[in-house]
């Protein structure tokens, strides 16, 4: 798993970073607040902390990641 940050250029997004390989499965989301996208105070907040966590690098490998959810159900 990978976070990646981009602009929309020409309804593309082009990303900061490297390019991801073709076919590679994305979830785009906006910084802008016309999306219908509502959460609460409370799940912007953890958006928020979750987004500044992949900022400063404090991740977690994709395998840890669905063995956690796993761990979970």
């Amino acid at each position: 798993m990978r976070v990646a940050t981009g602009t929309v250029i020409s309804g593309q997004v082009v990303l900061d970073d490297e390019p991801l390989v073709d076919g590679t499965a994305v979830i785009v989301i906006s910084k802008e607040r016309e999306v219908s996208v509502r959460l609460s105070p409370e799940e912007l907040a953890e958006l928020e902390a979750g987004i500044a966590e992949a900022d400063r690098g404090d991740t977690i490998s994709g395998d840890e990641l669905f063995s956690r959810i796993g761990r979970s159900r």
